[in-house]
């Protein structure tokens, strides 16, 4: 097991820059996100469809976007796009991003900004219906108060959460660490938490194995130190406990992996030298490109997989129009897809979407 890159019990030397995607991959990842303003708060005939008809989709979407304040809340919807709720209501002082659903789809992890210092967010859980909210940990005696970190994903199993904690910013560095940390109990004891990652750079974005043994994230440890394009990432995949290290891809422009179901290829987005979606097998190493049947200057990002890998929900956006974005949702075995939200450029009243979180009963 790897060992902590700060003591658990001394939070204060845990920093952050920003929140939630600050912290993400690299400076390219950043304003990509920036500029995918899915939407979808549409309703009636406000819902598009690639053949001109609601789609009929399992589950829901949680996300976080800019209620009218400018404030990023959490809402959730039907994954057709339909009954959207707001479900936190936080001041201009603080927000709510990255959500995530728990395996069964009762809680919600999330990063809370308010009262949040230079180091960074607090992780925090609430009910799926945005009750009972609290800190994910406490941390009594301490200074802060709570837990800090982004971008908490839950373990297949429920019991565990990983997320990512910078552990030097205020002094000016850029080492960004996976970490995990057992979700029972409210009360933070240093022995339920543990680094996936101790190495001197950026690793961000885990994503849990179907089996919950590995967990694959990105990195830019190969780049940091090599040229100017230090923004450059890549996927890596290890084991829970940060043994067996396994660099994935080569590519360097790497974003947004994703494990599907089958626990044998991952997704990912990458964003040169051509923009698409793609599947690596994890023990060949071979590459194959999603066909999504989009056509024209298409920036993509995967976000998740329906339980039956059959189902992929990604969002996009065209290079030449970067404000029109749209979500969709592509059926890998009929090749159908639909597109479940649409915004454009000329809605002034879009808001900046900065995470999306499928959750589907495995009984649908």
């Amino acid at each position: 097991m790897c060992d902590v890159p700060y003591p658990p019990f001394n939070q204060q030397e845990i920093t952050s820059k920003t929140t939630s995607l600050s912290y993400c991959v690299s400076c390219s990842v950043k304003k990509l996100f920036s500029f995918l303003m899915i939407t979808g708060f549409l309703t009636g005939c406000g819902l598009l469809g690639i053949g001109g008809h609601k789609p009929s989709i399992p589950g829901k979407i949680v996300f976080s976007a800019p209620d009218k304040a400018g404030t990023n809340q959490i809402f959730n919807m039907d994954a057709d796009g339909s009954h959207r709720k707001q479900l936190t209501h936080f001041g201009t002082n603080g927000g709510a991003m990255d959500p995530a659903w728990s395996p069964d789809g009762s809680l919600i992890a999330f990063d809370n900004s308010v009262g949040a210092t230079t180091l960074g967010s607090y992780l925090y859980v609430m009910n799926k219906d945005g009750s009972n909210m609290h800190p994910l940990k406490k941390m009594p005696n301490e200074s802060p108060k709570y837990l800090v970190g982004s971008g908490p994903v839950w373990s297949p199993d429920g019991s565990k959460i990983a997320y990512t904690v910078c552990t030097d910013c205020e002094l000016g560095g850029e080492n960004y660490q996976i970490v995990v940390v057992d979700v029972a109990g409210e009360e933070y004891d240093p022995s339920q938490i543990h680094a996936v990652t101790n190495n001197p750079t950026l690793d961000a974005a885990p994503a849990w194995s179907p089996d919950g043994r590995q967990i694959a994230f990105l990195s830019d440890r190969d780049y940091a130190y090599g040229d100017t394009l230090r923004f450059r990432a890549d996927i890596y995949i290890t084991n829970v406990d940060g043994t067996n290290l396994k660099r994935l891809t080569h590519n360097g422009y790497v974003e947004a992996p994703v494990w599907n179901p089958d626990g044998k290829t991952i997704t990912y987005a990458t964003s040169n030298p051509s923009y698409g979606l793609y599947q690596i097998d994890i023990q060949s190493g071979e590459i194959n490109k999603i066909e999504t049947g989009l056509a024209g200057n298409f920036v993509f990002y995967a976000f998740a997989w329906s339980p039956d890998g059959h189902q992929l929900l990604f969002g996009t956006f065209n290079r030449d129009y970067p404000h029109d974005s749209s979500l969709y949702i592509l059926d890998t075995q009929t090749d159908s897809l639909e597109k479940v939200y649409f915004k454009s450029s000329f809605d002034k009243n879009y808001p900046l979407v900065t995470g999306v979180h499928w959750f589907v009963p495995t009984n649908n």
